[in-house]
């Protein structure tokens, strides 16, 4: 009997080191959007104005002596119509991380990854965020969404025909971060393999690092990052931003530099944001300047300016409106040919102007 017992005992406490968990989680944002450029103006419902509208799912499996196995599978939804978005800019969300995928369907691409965690850190492999985008999102008031969406990184979806993967997701990316520290430093390194065979040029492959610091109000980082692109040479980024709180008022500033070497068409595209945000009310107010510069060998030089205001109300924990206005200025700044940076689909010419504000409601779950 006592050794039924004793295997019993043995029984309940593997399973109990086994304990695992699934939730469903998302987000809904819709927002009234209202564009005036020089060119095109525009009105209309558009989907995440204020947070990414999302339905994920993530779980976790408690494997004992402190390591656990985790997965998140998460999709974007166009709350405004709900379908799916498969690429919201050109080349940021492809398979090879080189060129675009078609719009519409539902699809798990925002992130998806499986991985393994303990006190020696945590190692992810899947589609997932790359490490200078996330030194982006840090360092934006308006958390690179909206009319107030970064200049930074909203310029880079141009910077190339394939886009600038360096600024969002990778695909294929492996992942490791270290584990919180004392100290307040942290490090994550990202590689994604170029998944071409051996007598075709590298392509789509992606190296990223990013040091961190954050230990009680202040926090800063520096990231770089490589995208492979034989065609028109490599894409490289290189970011540092830093913020402190100072409990009134949390201001943040970013610099970012974009380079791409193929040759004869040699480009640089670099800016930096100053923004801030501060508690008002019952919700955040904020706002960002950014200047972007972009030169190259076979363009003439441009340079656009944005200044953004922005308030988010909070009804809830989960649920907030919001308001945001936008103020973009193109000087010979060049999204296309033809066109300079735009908010949404209000255009503006490369020497125009264009406004814009979002009025929305949010909610998680």
């Amino acid at each position: 009997m006592k050794m039924k017992w004793i295997a019993l005992a043995a029984l309940l406490a593997t399973q109990a080191h086994a304990q695992s968990s699934v939730t469903l989680y998302g987000v809904m944002d819709v927002g009234f959007v209202s564009g005036s450029g020089d060119v095109a103006n525009w009105k209309g419902l558009a989907s995440g104005r204020n947070m990414s509208s999302r339905l994920g799912f993530r779980g976790a499996e408690d494997l004992g002596g402190g390591m656990k196995a985790s997965f998140v599978l998460e999709t974007d939804i166009a709350a405004d119509t709900g379908t799916g978005v498969t690429t919201p800019f050109a080349g940021w969300s492809s398979t090879d991380n080189k060129s675009a995928s078609a719009n519409g369907s539902l699809q798990f691409n925002r992130v998806s990854t499986i991985g393994l965690s303990g006190h020696w850190g945590s190692v992810t492999a899947g589609r997932n965020y790359t490490p200078t985008f996330l030194l982006d999102f840090a360092y934006d008031p308006f958390g690179e969404n909206g009319a107030g969406a970064s200049l930074l990184t909203m310029t880079s979806a141009y910077f190339n025909t394939a886009g600038s993967v360096n600024h969002l997701r990778a695909s294929n990316l492996i992942t490791y971060t270290t584990p919180a520290h004392s100290s307040g430093l942290s490090a994550m390194v990202a590689i994604a393999p170029s998944e071409t065979v051996s007598t075709a040029a590298k392509e789509g492959g992606v190296t990223s690092i990013k040091l961190g610091y954050a230990k009680g109000p202040l926090m800063a980082d520096i990231a770089s990052a490589q995208t492979k692109l034989a065609s028109s040479g490599d894409i490289k980024t290189t970011s540092i931003g830093a913020a402190y709180d100072f409990g009134a008022i949390k201001p943040m500033f970013e610099y970012s530099r974009d380079e791409l070497g193929a040759a004869g068409a040699n480009a640089v595209k670099k800016g930096y944001l100053a923004g801030a945000i501060a508690p008002l009310g019952s919700g955040q107010a904020r706002f960002s300047y950014s200047k972007v510069d972009r030169t190259a060998d076979n363009a003439t030089a441009g340079q656009v300016t944005q200044m953004a205001v922005g308030y988010v109300h909070n009804l809830s924990k989960r649920t907030a409106l919001y308001g945001t206005y936008s103020h973009v200025s193109n000087t010979n700044y060049r999204n296309t040919p033809n066109a300079g940076y735009s908010v949404g689909s209000a255009v503006s010419s490369i020497n125009g102007k264009v406004k814009a504000y979002d009025l929305g409601i949010r909610t998680t779950f």
